[in-house]
């Protein structure tokens, strides 16, 4: 399939929007917004949502809830700016089930496009049980590892703590217990088969490629989901 309706201009307008940090000028031009922003996320939102629901049947797949608002929530940060410069779309369980941010995403932003897995704000319950599977060799945590090997395209990310909690795991595992959040991320700074739409089959193939990883990470927060539930009987 050819996905071709991102274009430059998009990108224009997202960096004009976000420099001139105006209500009123975004307001003059939400149009331009709807054509260039809302209504490309949103067809890509309907067209992922099939293959994203044969990953996990659970995820929010309505475009108004899976797609980044480019206003800013500016109540509790020191940056003011009012709207972003990038846009976003994230699949995952509905918020009212789930405190979780374990998410599918997409995001285009102004030097780069990318997708893939991420988790953050993980709850310390979750990371100390994925942390086990990974210490354990749980067969879940072999499944990602494989996948994320024979995706080659495919970074390990999150952020490193300055001391490694599990200095003495085996190289091979080391670098995935020591980190603050995780994911695995796709990142690309060529936007060529980004605007010629020829991208779209291929970003499909590889988030299925990955879904091991992802379901290493859903399993680690179901278990500890249903040990809360037992705790409490």
């Amino acid at each position: 399939m050819i996905f071709n309706q991102f274009t430059p201009d998009m990108l224009d307008f997202l960096a004009e929007n976000h420099l001139r940090n105006s209500k009123s000028w975004y307001d003059e031009h939400k149009d331009v917004y709807k054509k260039l922003v809302t209504e490309p996320f949103y067809a890509l939102v309907e067209e992922m949502s099939p293959h994203m629901l044969e990953i996990d049947p659970q995820f929010v797949t309505i475009p108004s809830k899976s797609v980044a608002r480019v206003r800013r929530d500016t109540r509790f940060t020191k940056n003011k700016d009012l709207y972003r410069d990038h846009i976003w779309i994230v699949f995952r369980h509905p918020k009212k089930r789930l405190g979780s941010s374990l998410c599918y995403y997409f995001e285009i932003e102004q030097e780069s496009w990318g997708y893939g897995v991420g988790y953050y704000d993980i709850p310390s319950a979750v990371r100390e049980e994925y942390r086990q599977m990974i210490l354990h060799h749980d067969k879940h945590y072999l499944e990602a590892r494989r996948a994320l090997e024979q995706a080659p395209d495919f970074s390990l990310y999150g952020d490193p703590y300055k001391r490694p909690p599990y200095p003495d795991a085996p190289e091979e595992d080391r670098h995935w217990p020591n980190r603050k959040n995780i994911g695995a991320s796709f990142s690309c700074e060529d936007y060529t088969t980004l605007f010629d739409g020829t991208f779209y089959d291929i970003m499909i193939a590889n988030l299925k490629r990955i879904a091991p990883f992802y379901q290493f990470l859903r399993i680690a927060e179901e278990r500890v989901r249903r040990q809360s539930l037992e705790d409490h009987l």
